[in-house]
């Protein structure tokens, strides 16, 4: 029914371009937008510096290019089918998730006042000392490079999830999972340039004994300095995007491949969270803060997608939320 209402549409009752690109706009596009935009406003008005000019380019070429895949995607010049479906699965995500290499160049670009003073006080409360300081005393090279190998594991948990869901699952459980993935991203980078710091690794020196450790300690240091962003530590998006995955991974544990996912996905979470500071990349309340970001992300994932699933099912001609890659049997016959 809804694709004969949508063919029924005469040239007179087809909305503007500007009204079918407002009107196709779902929740995790503005919040990727809104994001984009905050960062390119947040770093034009930093100071001059090396820095600066390359954060500028970085974030003004990141903003152009998600406005560009919603200009055509949602704005509908590219007409219904494959490639619009995947230009706006590409277009829409890629520019978020790349983002986080732009803060290597943006945060210092702000000359942030480092809070992890601040932030080690907070453990203090919380916890007696910052987790790193209890877990120094169970820190071998055995240990360490046990806790590397899931430190390490975040960027396959990453990949597997979002590329698998973006390309191979489709409906409500795909909004939940994209939607509350881009809250993780939009909120989480946007905090790092309000709570910079740098972490116990740097922070404290009372540490009894020295992380050593094989290949994937190794790795973990190659990928940390290499490409990281250095003073993105509250809240630790290592411990939220793997939280988040384990929650949506139980939400649909009676569908495959959640049945089984969710409990490797929750070991592996454990261990991944227990990583961020026995390696003392962060503090305590980094971690509760990522905890309580991951359940924010879903629960907002849950309800933006229950909202789209509504407007799916109109009559009226609207995009789908996601298009599907492969056409049902009925819409190939027709």
């Amino acid at each position: 029914m809804g694709d004969n209402a949508v063919g029924a549409t005469t040239a007179e009752d087809r909305p503007s371009f500007l009204g079918r690109l407002y009107g196709n706009m779902a929740a995790h596009d503005w919040f990727c937008v809104v994001y984009h935009l905050g960062m390119f406003l947040r770093v034009m008005v930093a100071p001059d510096s090396e820095n600066a000019f390359i954060a500028r380019r970085f974030s003004g070429i990141l903003l152009a290019a998600t406005a560009l895949a919603l200009l055509i995607t949602r704005g509908e010049i590219l007409p219904k089918g494959l490639a619009r479906a995947i230009a706006y699965r590409v277009g829409i995500f890629t520019p978020i998730f790349v983002s986080y290499f732009e803060l290597r160049y943006l945060l210092p670009a702000l000359q942030p006042h480092l809070l992890d003073a601040e932030l080690y006080r907070i453990d203090q409360v919380l916890f007696g000392r910052s987790p790193a300081e209890y877990l120094d005393a169970f820190v071998t090279p055995s240990t360490t490079e046990w806790f590397a190998f899931f430190y390490f594991s975040y960027f396959a948990i990453m990949g597997s999830y979002l590329i698998l869901s973006v390309f191979l699952d489709r409906g409500q459980r795909l909004s939940e999972i994209m939607t509350g993935a881009a809250v993780l991203a939009s909120v989480g980078h946007l905090t790092y340039t309000l709570v910079p710091g740098f972490g116990p690794h740097v922070y404290l020196h009372n540490f009894a004994h020295e992380l050593t450790g094989g290949i994937w300690w190794q790795r973990v240091n190659v990928a940390v300095n290499g490409s990281g962003a250095m003073l993105d530590i509250f809240p630790s998006l290592h411990t939220a995007y793997p939280t988040f995955y384990t929650l949506h991974a139980f939400r649909h544990r009676k569908a495959m491949p959640f049945k089984y996912a969710w409990i490797v996905t929750a070991f592996f979470t454990g261990n991944i969270i227990i990583a961020t500071v026995f390696l003392r990349w962060h503090w305590g309340i980094d971690l509760v803060a990522g905890i309580a970001l991951a359940i924010c992300a879903q629960q907002a994932g849950i309800f933006f997608a229950r909202k789209q699933a509504a407007r799916d099912s109109a009559t009226w001609a609207r995009q789908e939320v996601w298009e599907p890659l492969r056409q049902k049997p009925e819409q190939s016959a027709a």
